[in-house]
């Protein structure tokens, strides 16, 4: 029995590598060598998988360094601290320390102040400031602090007798050549300082250079902040229940203090960015959608071509199997080198892109620098995989159809081209399904979520359209056919539309998916540029914007003295002047933004229900808050509903007012007047003011006395209405920057598509224009009714793309938009934009089938009419 197992084992293993070396003689000699016969076709295949590959990779690892970066800098602050005491607004009060320290199940604990300070010296630069303490810091430090001259030294009393002496990072100092004893002034506040280069920071911090640390007590002094804190640090005892110890603080400390692992912020911003990043790993997997297009083509191209081929190895006795399998390794070829090359270039677009997503993230989210790109596994192995399993997706069609042909059928020309023009009703009862599946998945991705729905919603309307392009070429191709009577070109191309329908609704679909997303993102962007100028245009209205340079940086962070903001209410050319102060405070377990403003009624807020002349004074006069749509539709609040805000006596209830419309935070924002700030929180300090001037005040003139006596080194930016506004859309611009990167390369690989598209054509009719030439047709009456073709196939994709992308728009309009980020966008169409599409995407066409074309009028006339 043994023997005879192990013989039928020896007899399957030669079978096996028999069956191993057929397989390879036939790949080597039917796809190696074909691939090795048309470099170009192979060439533009590796190229558009390689794009879409890259572009997914590289916003990936924009996205992930992105993230890791903001952790790496809360790591460092936190070091190794397991619990983290923190109060809104760095308002710590300092004398709490000792009694936080001395709770059960704590072994050590250190205080932390911490601030950004502009640095006018190096303009866009800034130091992350940490003030710490010394003699408590050693069980949680996570870098080394030592001198310029021999690593390992430290001077204890020249680090406490300053005065101001600060440490930063190696590379900063290595950047900016900074030495021992150097001064460099910074600016916190609104003034002018000088601080003293004495030590660095080593071991540290891959996270961010920009990091720098001094003594706690000094960096009290620095920042105004003689009595508070901005966290405390917590290590516990090795029996002690982190949870345990956290309630038991809690129940401590007063209720806006707030007690949590290191973690939990680190954990929220990655929250907060995901919808935002989410959008852009959405759009980098259109070009991989595309290319998927471009993959079916370019096999089906090689089963057009081969086809004798195919019917000669069938001959022979080569199964179907066999031929699927060539045909699958000829798309994996061409696949696992676009990959490669995808995952190389991937790479080097990611350092391109994540400047611009950190500064979108910088502006709108949180202060980001990210120095070097981080690059899981997961991320290297996620693009490997999807690139390679949409390259099998595409090509198993054409693979399938290429083992399934009749081996007599394939020998004789002409069959597959009468067989291509039948089409079924299936096909627009599919599309047609697929649209009404998109409109419910909005549905629910507005009404229960999840928001990523909507996202579903995006591609089953690309689907939907892609599905109805074979309906739409048959009736182009037979109204064309029917309505030109004279150009004999002409109305061949518009007959070959609707004979080679398989392969032209192919690139059509593909082409249209390009536009599409051309279109839908164009109408959104504009949708959302009309509705954010509207919103300025009524909600910006004061003549001067003034607030400290570092504020431009960092975010509300800097105070304007109280001298500055008397010097400006004290000028007669001011009629009146409002102030905001930005501050965090905890709601729902979450940390939420809110603006506190003083002023009268000339805030002029567009409110969802009710009357601004009513709402705003109640709004000055009362205990309650105004908040955005997006807060609202967040936390699933309404008007007249109560929200709770922990202050340092106690929790306080206050009604809502009103819902407002507003567009500069997608986690929505709270206004709070600055009446009640003071009232329960006991500060009046403002990070920046607006003035209203008087009818005949010139607000140049004020913004250059004010920058004169306070702003000698550039303390204080001020803007004027008009100016302010334009750094508004600067900034907007800036957001969809890498947007308009996505859809640029989208297109480029869909025209690519007409190319390999007209190209197979060429090769499936050479037989065909052959026997036009024998008859007479010029070489330059085949090139035009090759070019003819190119132009029919822009215009309909571009029809087709229009009407796909309009219905883009309105799902990235009125529910991505909403379900991710809770805004409200009034839809508005750029006329002359859409109208221009059709013109550059024939033209694109018409380029993409130049070469085809030239190519056709080029043939053997003796080859291409040779019958076997």
């Amino acid at each position: 029995m043994a023997a005879s197992s192990l013989f039928a084992f020896d007899v399957f293993q030669v079978l096996f590598r028999q069956l191993i070396a057929q397989y390879s003689r036939l790949f080597r000699w039917h796809v190696l060598r074909y691939l090795a016969r048309h470099p170009l076709l192979a060439a533009l295949n590796v190229l558009t998988v390689a794009l879409g590959v890259a572009l997914y990779l590289a916003i990936q690892i924009a996205n992930h360094s992105a993230n890791r970066a903001f952790a790496a800098s809360v790591d460092v602050v936190a070091g190794r601290a397991e619990l983290e005491v923190n109060a809104p607004n760095e308002d710590l009060p300092d004398n709490l320390f000792p009694k936080i320290a001395h709770q059960a199940g704590i072994s050590a604990a250190t205080p932390v102040v911490r601030g950004i300070v502009g640095l006018p010296r190096y303009p866009g630069e800034y130091l992350d400031l940490l003030g710490i303490d010394i003699l408590t810091n050693e069980p949680f430090r996570t870098f080394a602090l030592t001198d310029f001259e021999a690593e390992g030294r430290f001077d204890l009393q020249q680090w406490l007798r300053g005065p101001r002496t600060i440490a930063v990072s190696e590379t900063f100092a290595r950047e900016h050549h900074l030495h021992a004893g150097d001064q460099i002034e910074v600016q916190v506040n609104g003034r002018g300082r000088q601080l003293t280069i004495g030590f660095l920071l080593r071991d540290s911090i891959a996270a961010d250079p920009h990091l720098a640390a001094m003594d706690i007590g000094w960096a009290q002094e620095l920042f105004g902040r003689a009595e508070t804190l901005d966290s405390i640090s917590l290590r516990l005892t090795k029996k002690a229940d982190p949870q345990k110890v956290a309630n038991n603080l809690q129940r401590e400390l007063p209720p806006d203090v707030t007690v949590a692992p290191p973690t939990q912020r680190s954990e929220e911003v990655a929250r907060m960015l995901s919808g935002f990043q989410l959008n852009l790993a959405a759009m980098s997997l259109v070009s991989l959608l595309v290319g998927m297009f471009l993959i079916y083509n370019t096999v089906e191209a090689s089963v057009v071509r081969r086809r004798p081929e195919i019917g000669i190895l069938r001959s022979l006795g080569v199964r179907r199997g066999e031929i699927r399998a060539l045909f699958l390794g000829e798309a994996l070829v061409l696949g696992a080198l676009g990959v490669a090359l995808g995952l190389v270039g991937g790479y080097w677009l990611a350092r391109f892109l994540v400047g611009r997503v950190t500064d979108t993230i910088s502006t709108l989210y949180v202060l980001v620098n990210v120095r070097q790109l981080v690059i899981a596994p997961w991320i290297w192995s996620s693009a490997l995989l999807l690139g390679m399993t949409s390259i099998i997706a595409a090509a198993w069609l054409p693979a399938r159809s290429a083992a399934a042909l009749n081996p007599v059928e394939v020998l004789h020309h002409g069959t597959r081209l009468e067989k291509s023009v039948r089409l079924s009703h299936g096909w627009i009862v599919a599309g047609i399904a697929l649209l009404i599946f998109a409109g419910v998945l909005s549905f629910f991705a507005l009404r229960t979520g999840p928001a990523w729905l909507g996202f579903g919603a995006a591609f089953f309307v690309l689907a939907g359209f892609s599905t109805l392009a074979p309906a739409a070429t048959r009736s182009c191709s037979r109204f064309l056919g029917a309505f030109i009577r004279q150009r004999i070109e002409l109305r061949l191309a518009a007959q070959n539309l609707g004979r080679t329908l398989l392969r032209n609704s192919i690139t059509i679909a593909s082409l249209a998916a390009a536009v599409a997303m051309t279109v839908g993102v164009a109408v959104m962007v504009f949708s959302f540029r009309q509705t954010v100028g509207d919103w300025i245009g009524q909600t910006l209205v004061a003549d001067l914007f003034i607030a400290p340079a570092a504020n431009e940086i960092a975010g509300p962070s800097s105070f304007v003295p109280r001298e500055a903001i008397e010097y400006l209410k004290s000028r007669p050319e001011v009629e009146e002047l409002d102030t905001y102060r930005g501050v965090e405070l905890p709601f729902r377990d979450h940390t939420i933004d809110v603006a506190v403003i003083s002023g009268r009624n000339r805030r002029n807020l567009r409110l969802r229900k009710g009357r601004n002349e009513e709402i705003i004074p109640r709004f000055y006069r009362e205990q309650c808050v105004l908040i955005s749509e997006s807060f609202a539709r967040r936390y699933h609040l309404a008007e007249g509903d109560v929200i709770e805000l922990p202050t340092p006596e106690h929790w306080q209830r206050f009604p809502i007012l009103g819902v407002f419309y507003d567009y500069t935070r997608d986690q929505g924002t709270v206004f709070l007047s600055a009446k009640n700030y003071v009232r329960f929180w006991h500060d009046d300090r403002v990070h920046s003011v607006a003035l209203f001037l008087k009818s005949n005040a010139d607000p140049e003139r004020i913004a250059l006395d004010f920058l004169r006596k306070f702003s000698r080194s550039g303390e204080f930016v001020s803007y004027s209405n008009r100016i302010l506004r334009t750094r508004i859309f600067q900034i907007f611009d800036q957001t969809f920057a890498v947007t308009y990167v996505l859809r640029t390369i989208a297109v480029v690989v869909a025209v690519i598509g007409i190319f390999l598209g007209l190209t197979t054509l060429v090769t499936e009719r050479s037989r065909e224009l052959g026997v036009m030439r024998a008859i007479g047709a010029s070489s330059w009456q085949i090139r035009r009714l090759l070019l003819w073709e190119g132009g029919m196939i822009g215009l309909l994709a571009s029809a087709l793309g229009l009407a796909s992308g309009i219905c883009l728009s309105l799902v990235l309009t009125g529910v991505i938009n909403r379900a991710f980020f809770g805004w409200t966008i009034r839809l508005a169409f750029p006329w002359w934009s859409l109208a221009v599409t059709p013109l550059w995407i024939i033209a694109a066409a018409l380029l993409a089938a130049w070469g085809p074309a030239w190519r056709a009028s080029r043939l053997d006339l003796a080859e291409a009419v040779r019958s076997e």
